[in-house]
C-alpha cells in the first residue's frame, strides 16, 4: 500500500463532499465530537471497524496527520469556505481496500462531490453506539461501505465520460491541491483522469491563468505561512511536509515569494492567523474523501 501524507487544507463551497483518509494525528477543538470506539475481538476478519463519530461544527478545529495507517471515510454535512463544517466519519482498517478502490476506479481520487452519503455514514455511527463489537459490525457496516463506495464510482466513471473542458480544470485542480503536503507527480495525475499531460497544462493554463506547478507552488506557499504562524514546528519540519526538498530550498523560494524569510514571516504573525477547519482527507458534500494508507502496523 501507499504512503499518504494528510494534513490541513482548505475547501470552499464544499456541502456535501465525501472524503477518504489516518494515523500520527495531531488534533484540537474535537472536545465536543460524539464519537464511539469499537472493541474487537478478533482481528482475523476482512474489515475492522475502529471508531466512528460526528464531528461538530467548531471555529477552532485543527487536525494534522503525518501519514496513514488506516482508512477514513468521512462526509461533510454542512458549512462553507471558512465557515466551521459537521463531518459525519468513520475509520477502519480493510486489507483488500486499495485493490478494491483501484478495481472501481477511486485510485487517486481524493475527494467527490455532490454526493449524498450523509444517511448511510449516520447508519454507521448509529450502529456502533447500539453495539460497539466488531464481531458483530463487521459486515454489516462492510455493506455500507460497498454500497458508498460503488456509488461514488458509479458517479465518477460518468463524470469522467462527460467531463468538459471547464470541468477538466476543476478536477486537475482538486487533485493538484489534495498533493499541496507531498511531492507531486503531473504524469499521475494526468493517467488519473485519462489525459495526456499536454492536455492536462492546456486546460489547467487555459482557466486558471497559471501553469500546474506554479498553481501548486502558490498554494504550498500558502499553507507554509499558516504552519509558521499556528504551529510550533521548525521550518526544517514544515519545508518536509510540503513536499520541498530541504529547508534552505524551501527558504528561498518562500522569501522569493513573499519578501521575508520563514523565520521573520513567524515573528510577525505567530497567533494572528485563524485556522478553521478543513483537512485533506477523501470527503462526499456531500463531499466524500478516501485518503490511503501507509502498510498497516500490528494493532496492540
Amino acid at each position: 500500500m501507499m504512503k499518504v501524507p494528510i494534513s490541513m487544507r482548505f475547501y470552499h463551497n464544499m456541502p456535501h463532499v465525501s472524503f477518504i483518509g489516518g494515523n500520527n494525528v495531531v488534533m484540537r477543538g474535537t472536545e465536543d465530537e460524539e464519537r464511539k470506539f469499537v472493541y474487537c475481538p478478533d482481528e482475523n476478519i476482512p474489515f475492522i471497524l475502529d471508531v466512528t463519530g460526528i464531528t461538530p461544527p467548531h471555529a477552532k478545529y485543527f487536525i494534522s496527520r503525518n501519514c496513514c495507517d488506516h482508512y477514513i471515510l468521512a462526509y461533510v454535512t454542512s458549512g462553507k469556505g471558512t465557515i466551521p463544517f459537521e463531518l459525519i466519519w468513520a475509520n477502519f482498517f480493510c486489507d483488500y481496500m486499495a485493490s478494491y478502490l483501484s478495481s472501481i476506479g477511486l485510485k487517486g481520487i481524493p475527494v467527490i462531490h455532490d454526493t449524498n452519503s450523509g444517511e448511510a455514514l449516520r447508519a454507521i455511527v448509529s450502529l456502533a453506539f447500539k453495539d460497539p463489537n466488531n464481531d458483530h459490525l463487521c459486515f454489516p457496516v462492510m455493506k455500507i461501505v460497498d454500497d458508498i463506495l460503488l456509488t461514488l464510482a458509479e458517479k465518477t466513471f460518468w463524470e469522467k465520460k462527460q467531463l468538459p473542458s471547464s470541468r477538466l480544470a476543476h478536477a486537475i485542480k482538486d487533485l493538484l491541491d489534495e498533493n499541496i503536503f507531498g511531492s507531486i507527480d503531473i504524469a499521475a495525475i494526468a493517467e488519473t483522469l485519462h489525459i495526456s499531460k499536454s492536455t492536462l497544462f492546456r486546460e489547467f493554463s487555459k482557466h486558471y491563468q497559471t501553469g500546474p506547478h506554479q498553481y501548486l507552488l502558490q498554494r504550498k506557499i500558502e499553507h507554509a505561512k499558516i504552519l509558521l504562524g499556528r504551529s510550533d514546528n521548525s521550518v526544517k519540519d514544515i519545508a518536509g511536509k510540503l513536499g520541498f526538498p530541504d529547508e534552505f530550498y524551501f527558504s528561498n523560494i518562500f522569501k522569493r515569494k513573499t519578501g521575508m524569510s520563514p523565520s521573520a514571516y513567524r515573528k510577525s504573525t505567530m497567533g494572528k492567523i485563524n485556522i478553521h477547519r478543513h483537512s485533506r482527507w477523501f470527503f462526499s458534500f456531500g463531499l466524500l474523501a478516501l485518503i490511503l494508507p501507509a502498510a498497516r502496523k500490528p494493532r496492540l
